[in-house]
């Protein structure tokens, strides 16, 4: 596939993202220099994120070295960051695009008491991923990782 290529249809990424500039989306947490972080909308493991990559592409060997360098060192920072906020067990990182074919990272955070830890968190079933936040902690947690990746990448920015 062409990497700005969306298979005819709108990307339902950029969308996102959009949104993000415009202000109507609401569980962004930081803009990188490369990406967007958001919360992510079930949080079935609590301080689950995904990483948007800023411009479109469908595949993560597409884009210019220094650019998907940019972009590793990104998601090294949200892992860093997670650690020190949720204080997981393990992070898991995926970069699928198989629904939405544009590169981005759901990074899960794992704990000790999840009874399938051992198993793919898309293994769990559908109900259980429906977990939500009350409003108030969701803000409480965007907040907690917003200061805590600035800190660790300054040039991270939350306007």
């Amino acid at each position: 596939m062409v990497p700005d290529e969306s298979a005819g249809r709108a990307c339902g990424i950029c969308s996102i993202i959009e949104r993000i500039r415009g202000g109507t989306f609401l569980d962004w947490v930081t803009e990188l220099p490369r990406s967007w972080l958001t919360l992510g909308d079930a949080q079935f493991y609590r301080g689950y994120c995904v990483l948007l990559a800023k411009r479109h592409v469908t595949e993560l060997h597409a884009m210019p070295r220094g650019e998907a360098h940019d972009l590793l060192d990104e998601i090294l920072a949200v892992g860093r960051t997670l650690a020190e906020v949720v204080k997981p067990l393990k992070l898991n990182y995926e970069c699928l695009g198989n629904q939405e074919p544009h590169v981005h990272w759901h990074i899960f955070p794992r704990y000790l008491d999840d009874p399938m830890r051992l198993a793919p968190v898309w293994q769990r079933p559908e109900a259980e991923r429906k977990v939500s936040l009350e409003h108030g902690a969701r803000i409480e947690l965007i907040t907690a990782i917003r200061r805590e990746l600035i800190r660790k990448l300054p040039t991270a920015r939350i306007g």
